[in-house]
């Protein structure tokens, strides 16, 4: 073989071979755009699916425009908690007072004034002096009796007792005693002499402090006042007028 005839072989070799070549790279090249179409392009039963259910609510919107009705019957929301109503000014309840109606006070009551001294204490000479010249006499059980008949011992206006327990007065040896205070007492229960009652210990609580240059105080210890003195009438006559009540036959 002459080197024409190798040359002519060795290029016919060479075109065929880059013909291949070129053939082969397109023949990859198509595929890879086959892979790539069929990767992006949606899968046809889930397309199916999908485009059924849209199928199927734009039937039921369909049907439900048409019967007016909703044919799927959705659950309707939870109706919101009850809420507490806010009672208005106007239509509030009547106060526990207003449905009882008046308090009846108690009964007896028992009233009582303290004569205390502005500084130091009472001795006993002064004592008897002082309850002397205000109608106060020793009695039983030891204390001061006012009574409302001088021949009757039998049921004292008021008592006067020592402030400090168990409140006796040592009456054969008063002028060695010695005393903080004196309490006037008395009980009411709505008779129709209690207003009496009261004042006459209001005039003795009077005279025993203008006596013995003391104080006058309530119950409670505060300074009697002209207001707590009305407070005191308005009191006993409050229960005479339930005792009457109490008593009426109707």
């Amino acid at each position: 073989m002459d080197a024409d005839t190798l040359r002519s072989l060795l290029i016919v070799a060479g075109g065929l071979l880059l013909g291949g070549l070129y053939f082969w790279e397109r023949r990859r090249d198509r595929s890879n755009e086959d892979e790539s179409y069929k990767e992006d392009k949606p899968d046809d039963d889930k397309r199916e699916l999908r485009l059924g259910a849209w199928a199927g609510e734009t039937d039921d919107k369909v049907n439900s425009m048409a019967t007016g009705s909703d044919v799927r019957e959705q659950p309707e929301p939870p109706l919101p908690p009850d809420q507490p109503n806010q009672p208005e000014l106007e239509l509030a309840p009547p106060a526990a007072s207003d449905r009882r109606g008046p308090v009846r006070p108690k009964s007896p009551v028992v009233l009582s004034f303290h004569i205390t001294p502005k500084k130091g204490t009472f001795d006993g000479e002064a004592i008897v002096r002082a309850v002397g010249q205000c109608g106060v006499e020793p009695g039983e059980m030891d204390i001061f009796h006012r009574y409302a008949a001088t021949e009757s011992t039998e049921h004292p206006l008021f008592s006067i007792a020592n402030m400090v327990k168990p409140g006796i007065f040592p009456f054969g040896d008063m002028d060695e005693f010695e005393s903080p205070g004196l309490t006037l007492f008395s009980q009411v229960e709505g008779a129709s002499d209690d207003p009496s009652r009261l004042e006459a210990m209001l005039t003795a609580a009077h005279c025993l402090a203008d006596e013995l240059k003391a104080e006058i105080r309530d119950e409670t210890r505060e300074l009697l006042t002209p207001e707590s003195e009305e407070r005191l009438r308005d009191r006993v006559h409050e229960l005479i007028a339930w005792r009457l009540t109490d008593l009426d036959p109707r």
